[in-house]
C-alpha cells in the first residue's frame, strides 16, 4: 500500500526560534526580578545601618567617583549605588534583546517602556532623598514622602520584571482557562490596595527612622495595643492596624482561589509569605530593629508586591467570571 503523505503543516523554523529566544530572555527577566529584590533588601541594610547619609552628595560620593570605602557606612551606601547600576545594565541588556525581535516587542514591549520609565523616575528620587535629607549644611531632615515613592518605585520594577519573565515563560502556550470566582477579583482589590498603603506606611517610618516608637509586640507601649492615633506613634499603630487587615484579606484571597489552576498556587505562595512576613515583624520590634531582621522584613515585602503582581497578570489573562 503506497505511503499516505501527510497533511501536518511543517513546524514554522522561525517561530520555533522566537519561542526559544523567547525562554531564554525569561530566564533573563527572573534574574531581573531577583536582582531588584537583592537591591531592595541592600537598600533596607544601608537604613539600618544608618548609612544613608554616607554619601551626603549625588550622583558622586564625597565629591568622586569612587570614593574612599574607609569612610564610615560608605562601603553599604555605595555599594547600594553600584548594585543599582548592576541592575541598570541587566534591564538594559534585557530591554535591547527584546527590541530587536518584532514579535518579541509586541508581546512584552509595554514592560519594558514601563521598566524604562519606572527605572529613571527611580533614580531621580533616589538622588532627590539624598539631597533633600543632607543638603550640605551637616542637619538631617526627615524625607519621608521621597523614601515611600523610592520605595513603591523599586517594587513596582521588581514586579513588572517578574510580569515580563512569566509572560515570556507562556510563549507558544496555549492552555483553556477556567474563570476564577468573582469574590477572588473583589479580594485581590482589596488586598492590593492595603498591599500598597502599607509600603508605604513602612516607607514613610523608615523614612523617618520611627521604627521603635513601638517597643513591644502585639502592644504597642505599657501593655496598650493602640496607644494613640497622633503623630509617629500613630503612624505605627496604622502600620500595625493594616497588618492585621492584610493578613485575612490575603489568608481569605488563598482559601477562595485554592483550587484554581492558575492561581492556586500563587495564592498559596502569599499565603506563606505572610506567614513569614508576621513573624519577621514581630522579631524586628522585639529585636529592636536588628539590622538582618530589618534586612528580611523589606525583602519579604518586595516578594509580597512581586507575588502581588503576578496574582493580577494571572487575573487579566482569565477569563471574567
Amino acid at each position: 500500500m503506497p505511503a499516505i503523505p501527510s497533511t501536518a503543516a511543517p513546524a514554522d523554523p522561525t517561530a520555533a526560534a522566537t519561542a526559544a529566544k523567547a525562554h531564554q530572555l525569561a530566564k533573563l527577566f527572573w534574574a531581573l526580578a531577583a536582582t531588584t529584590w537583592v537591591q531592595i533588601a541592600f537598600g533596607a541594610l544601608v537604613r539600618a545601618e544608618k548609612a544613608g547619609l554616607s554619601c551626603p552628595d549625588w550622583p558622586l560620593c564625597h565629591g568622586e567617583f569612587i570614593p574612599n570605602l574607609k569612610l564610615e557606612g560608605v562601603v553599604y551606601e555605595y555599594g547600594h549605588r553600584v548594585f543599582a547600576l548592576a541592575v541598570s545594565a541587566l534591564f538594559a541588556w534585557g530591554g535591547v534583546r527584546v527590541w530587536r525581535e518584532p514579535a518579541l516587542r509586541q508581546k512584552v514591549g509595554r514592560w519594558i517602556v514601563g521598566g524604562a520609565v519606572l527605572l529613571l523616575v527611580q533614580i531621580v528620587f533616589g538622588g532627590l532623598t539624598v539631597l533633600i535629607v543632607h543638603s550640605g549644611d551637616g542637619a538631617d531632615r526627615p524625607a519621608t514622602w521621597t523614601v515611600a515613592t523610592h520605595l513603591i518605585l523599586g517594587n513596582t520594577f521588581a514586579a513588572l520584571a517578574l510580569i515580563a519573565a512569566q509572560d515570556l515563560q507562556r510563549w507558544g502556550r496555549h492552555t483553556v482557562e477556567t474563570p476564577p470566582a468573582r469574590s477572588v477579583h473583589w479580594l485581590a482589590t482589596l488586598w492590593t490596595s492595603s498591599l500598597v498603603f502599607q509600603l508605604l506606611l513602612g516607607g514613610a517610618i523608615a523614612g523617618s527612622i520611627a521604627g521603635l516608637v513601638c517597643t513591644e509586640f502585639p502592644s504597642c507601649n505599657g501593655g496598650v495595643w493602640f496607644p494613640t492615633f497622633q503623630g509617629w506613634v500613630g503612624w505605627q499603630v496604622i502600620h500595625r492596624l493594616n497588618a492585621y487587615v492584610l493578613t485575612i484579606l490575603g489568608l481569605s484571597l488563598a482559601w477562595r482561589a485554592r483550587q484554581h489552576p492558575a492561581l492556586g498556587g500563587i495564592t498559596r505562595a502569599l499565603a506563606l509569605l505572610i506567614a513569614l512576613q508576621i513573624g519577621v515583624g514581630a522579631a524586628n520590634v522585639l529585636s529592636y530593629l536588628n539590622v538582618y531582621v530589618t534586612t528580611a522584613h523589606s525583602l519579604l515585602a518586595a516578594l509580597l508586591f512581586s507575588t502581588t503582581g503576578a496574582l493580577w497578570y494571572h487575573l487579566r489573562r482569565l477569563p471574567h467570571p
